[in-house]
């Protein structure tokens, strides 16, 4: 079974370098020099797919496909602008709260079916006083 893999194996491994190879740029020295800009054009893209589909077998590219999730494959062809962040963030703004009312014992603007900021800081240190004096040992009676 393992003798039947290995040819496999190494067909395959011949295929990935035969892609790699042809995928990779080859670096060559031009030693004449002239003043006219010179350019080379690179292979198109859909050419060098029709090469990886010639050097790749299909029974590979469909293993491939299945080892792989499909959000590998699914990746964002620019970057994201600031522009279309900021149109996509325009309607997220602030809103106005619709819910504000006035503290029915000491009149500040509160949120309804909230606490008074006011009201809750001024119960907390009535709370910490008083367990600060039963933490000295002072009878409720002896309070001031």
């Amino acid at each position: 079974m393992a003798s039947l893999a290995l040819p496999t194996l190494r067909t395959t491994r011949r295929a990935v370098h035969q892609v790699a190879a042809s995928l990779t740029p080859s670096v060559s020295l031009d030693l004449s020099f002239s003043l006219a800009p010179t350019r080379t054009a690179a292979p198109a893209p859909s050419a060098l797919a029709t090469l990886a589909a010639r050097l790749i077998p299909d029974s590979l590219a469909a293993g491939l496909r299945e080892l792989l999730p499909p959000w590998v494959f699914a990746v964002p062809k620019r970057r994201t602008t600031h522009g279309a962040k900021r149109m996509r963030a325009s309607n997220k703004g602030l809103k106005e709260k619709q819910n504000l009312v006035s503290c029915p014992s000491c009149g500040a603007p509160k949120l309804a079916h909230h606490l008074c900021h006011g009201c809750h800081v001024a119960f907390r240190r009535e709370l910490h006083r008083e367990a600060k004096e039963a933490k000295a040992g002072l009878a409720p009676e002896q309070r001031v």
